[in-house]
């Protein structure tokens, strides 16, 4: 085989990689050339698996970095956007599990739409006027007799 047909492409295998070397990876490729921002793609594919395989412990104390390093990608995902033709389908993908595992959220998409019940219209209850208590004239003349 010539050296013309090598192929030198830096693959990275993320599952192999810990939270903390994720949250480290993540750093470089987002500020390495733009070429990266295909790994950091591949990078939240391999962070999504994880929120899912964690699902409601993600609210754990022991899961506080891969929470972290969720929002970091998220986040990051959400800055090269704009530099993309269009943005990643992770971000939503991302969005939606989050809140879904940590807050017991679901998308408004993914959940039907339960109509109102309709109530009866209740009329407004009419105020009554309160009526004056009429004080015996020994009373008013102990208050006036104070003053």
């Amino acid at each position: 085989m010539c050296d013309s047909e090598m192929d030198y492409s830096l693959v990275i295998e993320f599952g192999r990689l810990t939270v903390d070397e994720l949250k480290y990876t993540l750093q470089i490729l987002y500020h390495s050339s733009s070429e990266c921002f295909v790994d950091i793609e591949s990078l939240a594919d391999e962070v999504i698996i994880r929120l899912v395989e964690c699902q409601y412990n993600i609210r754990e104390k022991q899961n506080k970095d891969l929470n972290q390093l969720i929002v970091s990608t998220f986040e990051t995902l959400k800055n090269i956007s704009r530099f993309m033709e269009s943005p990643s389908d992770r971000i939503q993908i991302i969005y939606d599990n989050y809140r879904k595992y940590m807050h017991g959220v679901e998308s408004p998409v993914a959940s039907p739409v339960v109509s109102p019940k309709i109530e009866e219209e209740k009329l407004p209850k009419i105020m009554k006027k309160v009526k004056k208590v009429k004080v015996p004239k020994i009373m008013k003349k102990v208050d006036k007799s104070k003053n």
